[in-house]
C-alpha cells in the first residue's frame, strides 16, 4: 500500500471528517481521495491500516460503509489539531521538565517507542538518554509511560538551568534544520498560485496545505519565544499556513458539505464549525510578515505592482522541473533547477565528499602499524584512493554553487558533517577489517543505489568511486577471512572488532523514514530507502559473517520469510542523534585539530602554487 495515501486520508480525518462528528460515509471519503488523486483501491487499504491501528472503526448500513473514529483516534486527532491549528496558548514559567531513563540492552524496542513518543510530545534529547521540555505536560506524559509500561524506569524532575538557556535549547533540537524546513515551507505556500475558486480544488489544495503543515507537529516542539533564535522564522510560516488555511477553508467546506451530503443515505449534511482556526493564537494576516521575512534572499514577498498569474514565477518551472525528474530525466549544473533540489544535493554530496576524506583517516592510523608491507602497501593504496573521491566528489559538489576550499574549511573546522561510522576510534587491526567488510560493503549498497540520483554529475563520478569501492571490500573481505582463520587471538580480536563495529553501521543508514515522507527521495537526490538499503547490506554481508564463523551482536537477527525481511533489536538511536546534532566524539575532536593544524601549516603551499585559486583541497 502507498503510505502517501494513509498519511494524506489521516490529514482528511482530522481536519474535516473530525470537527463533522468523527463519522463519514466510504463514497464521501472515496470522493475527497479521489480530488487529491488517491484511487479508491488505494483508499480502501488506507482504510483497512487505519483500523487495524485502532484508528477508526468499520460498519454498514446496508450496502453503504460508513467509518467512525474511536475514542483512542479522537484524541490522537485532537491532540494534533491544537497543535496544527495553533490553539495552545502556554507560558514558559523559567523551568525545564526533566526526563532520565535506563533499560536493558534487551529493552531497546521499548526505549526507541517512547523516543519517538517523547519526540512528540515536545521532549528534546541531551543524549545518554536524558530529555527536557520547557512545558509540564503532566498527564499527558503519564499517560505515554503508562502506554509504554516504563513508568519504573523512568526518573522525572523539574530543573532551573544555571545558564543561558537558549543554547540549552539549541543543543536539545534541531533549531537550524527547522529554520530551513520553515523557509522552505513559506516559500512552497507564497509560490502556490492564486486561490482556487473551484471547490474540489479548494479542499485538495486545503488538505495538501495541512498535510505539507503538519509535518512540523514531528519537528517543532512549539518552544517558547524565550528559547528561540532572534531570526526564528517559525511565526512567519504559522501566519503564512494561517493567511491561505482562511482563503481556502469555506469554499473547501462548501464542497465537501454537498459531498457528504450525496454520500449519506438520508442526504443530511453533518455539522461542523464555520471554521478550524477558531482559537488561533495567530491573528495577524501573512501579508504583515513581509517585512520580517524579506531578509531570507529566496522568501522575498512578490511585489505587488507586477502583475503576474502566480506569485512566484518559478512555481510552473519548478512544476514541469519534478514531472521531468520524476521521469528519469537526469540534471546537468547548466540547467535550471529549483533552489530546493539544489540544496538538497548540494548537503549530500558535500556530506559525502566529507566522509569520504575522513573516512581515511581511521585507516590511515593504521598504514604503519600494518602487520606486513604487503598489508601496508595495500592499504596506503586505498587511503589513497578515498582521498581522491573526496577530491571528485568536491568537485560535483562544487558545480552546485560552493566552493570546494569553503567546504573543506567547513570540515576541519568542525562545521559541517560527515557519517557517524568515521567518527571512531579503531583500536585493533581488527578495526581495519571491520571498516573494509562491514563499513565498505554498507557504503558499497548505498552507493549502487546513487548510480540511478537525478543529478548527472554524481552519477559519472558515482560509476568510478562503485568500481574502485569494490576493490576496498575486497581488501577488507581479505583481511576479514585472515584474520577468522588465524589464531584464537586473531579471531577473539575479530570478535571484539565486529560487536563494536555492528551498531555504528546499522546506523550508517539512518532511520527508517518513508519514502513519501523523505525529501531527498521526492526530489531524485536518493532512490531508494534508508531501511531498503539496510535491509539489502543484510541480505549480503550478514550470511557471510556467519560463515565465517563471527557472531553478530544481536541475538534477536533472523531472517523473516513470511515478510521477506530481516528482523533484528534497534540500535540505540540517541547515540546516532547525538552525533548528527554535533557532539563530536573524543577521537573526532582529535583527528580536527590535527587536520586544522595541518591545514593551517599547508596555507604557504596552497599560496605558491595557486595564488587566489580556492581550489585545492589537502587532506594531509
Amino acid at each position: 500500500m502507498d503510505s502517501s495515501a494513509r498519511s494524506l486520508l489521516l490529514t482528511v480525518l482530522g481536519d474535516v471528517v473530525l470537527p463533522s462528528g468523527g463519522e463519514v460515509w466510504l463514497q464521501a471519503l472515496t470522493a475527497g481521495a479521489d480530488a487529491l488523486d488517491v484511487t479508491p483501491d488505494a483508499t480502501r487499504q488506507a482504510l483497512r491500516r487505519l483500523a487495524n491501528q485502532g484508528i477508526v472503526t468499520a460498519s454498514r448500513e446496508g450496502r453503504n460503509a460508513r467509518y467512525e473514529l474511536t475514542e483512542a483516534g479522537r484524541r490522537r486527532l485532537a491532540d494534533a489539531a491544537d497543535r496544527t491549528y495553533l490553539r495552545r496558548r502556554l507560558v514558559w514559567d523559567g523551568r525545564w521538565h526533566m526526563l532520565t531513563y535506563t533499560f536493558a540492552e534487551r529493552d531497546r524496542a521499548a526505549r526507541d517507542a517512547l523516543r519517538r513518543e517523547l519526540e512528540w510530545l515536545g521532549y528534546g534529547s541531551l543524549g545518554a538518554g536524558v530529555w527536557l521540555c520547557p512545558w509540564d505536560l503532566g498527564v499527558r506524559l503519564q499517560e505515554v509511560l503508562d502506554k509504554h509500561r516504563v513508568a519504573g524506569a523512568v526518573e522525572a524532575f523539574t530543573a532551573v538551568h544555571e545558564g543561558e538557556d537558549r543554547q540549552l535549547a539549541a543543543r536539545a533540537y534541531p533549531l537550524r534544520d527547522l529554520q530551513a524546513a520553515h523557509a522552505q515551507f513559506v516559500r512552497r505556500v507564497r509560490s502556490g498560485g492564486p486561490v482556487p475558486r473551484d471547490g474540489r480544488d479548494a479542499f485538495a489544495a486545503r488538505v495538501r496545505l495541512v498535510h505539507d503543515w503538519r509535518k512540523f507537529l514531528f519537528l517543532d516542539p512549539g518552544l517558547p519565544e524565550e528559547l528561540l533564535p532572534d531570526d526564528w522564522l517559525g511565526s512567519d510560516a504559522a501566519a503564512v499556513f494561517v493567511d491561505r488555511y482562511r482563503a481556502l477553508e469555506a469554499t473547501a467546506w462548501a464542497w465537501w458539505d454537498e459531498v457528504a451530503a450525496t454520500a449519506d443515505p438520508a442526504g443530511a449534511t453533518p455539522g461542523h464549525p464555520a471554521s478550524n482556526l477558531a482559537g488561533t493564537r495567530v491573528t495577524e494576516p501573512a501579508a504583515s510578515t513581509a517585512a520580517a521575512v524579506s531578509p531570507v534572499d529566496d522568501l522575498a514577498a512578490p511585489d505587488p505592482s507586477h502583475p503576474r498569474t502566480s506569485p512566484d514565477p518559478d512555481a510552473a518551472r519548478t512544476d514541469e522541473f519534478l514531472e521531468r525528474l520524476h521521469a528519469g530525466t537526469k540534471v546537468e549544473p547548466d540547467d535550471w533547477m529549483p533552489d530546493t533540489y539544489r540544496q538538497l544535493n548540494l548537503k549530500f554530496i558535500e556530506m559525502h565528499a566529507n566522509s569520504e576524506i575522513m573516512g581515511a583517516l581511521p585507516e590511515r592510523e593504521w598504514i604503519a602499524r600494518a602487520p606486513t608491507l604487503r598489508r601496508k602497501r595495500s592499504l596506503a593504496a586505498k587511503v589513497q584512493d578515498e582521498v581522491g573521491h573526496g577530491q571528485l566528489i568536491y568537485r560535483v559538489a562544487e558545480s552546485l554553487g560552493k566552493p570546494r576550499q569553503q567546504m573543506y574549511e567547513d570540515l576541519v573546522m568542525g562545521r559541517s558533517k560527515f557519517h557517524n561510522v568515521f567518527h571512531y576510534p579503531t583500536h585493533t587491526w581488527g578495526d581495519v577489517a571491520c571498516i573494509g567488510f562491514l563499513v565498505d560493503g554498507a557504503a558499497i549498497v548505498t552507493q549502487r543505489a546513487l548510480l540511478s540520483t537525478s543529478y548527472a554529475p554524481y552519477v559519472r563520478v558515482m560509476k568510478r568511486v562503485v568500481a574502485e569501492e569494490s576493490l576496498h571490500y575486497r581488501h577488507g573481505e581479505d583481511i576479514m577471512l585472515a584474520l577468522a582463520a588465524g589464531t584464537d587471538e586473531q579471531f577473539e580480536m575479530l570478535q571484539e572488532a565486529v560487536n563494536r563495529w555492528w551498531e555504528p553501521v546499522m546506523h550508517f543508514f539512518g532511520t527508517d523514514i518513508p519514502a513519501d515522507d523523505d525529501p531527498m527521495i521526492y526530489w531524485g537526490v536518493k532512490t531508494q530507502t534508508n531501511e531498503a538499503s539496510r535491509q539489502a547490506w543484510m541480505t549480503q554481508y550478514v550470511p557471510k559473517i556467519w560463515d565465517m564463523g563471527i557472531e553478530v551482536p544481536d541475538t534477536s537477527l533472523h531472517w523473516d520469510g513470511t515478510a521477506e525481511r530481516w528482523v533484528y533489536d534497534e540500535p540505540d538511536w540517541d547515540r546516532l542523534m547525538a552525533i548528527v546534532k554535533g557532539d563530536p566524539t573524543p577521537t573526532t575532536a582529535t583527528r580536527l585539530y590535527w587536520r586544522q593544524v595541518m591545514h593551517h601549516h599547508h596555507d604557504w603551499i596552497r599560496d605558491i602554487i595557486l595564488g587566489d585559486d580556492p581550489g585545492l583541497v589537502t587532506a594531509a
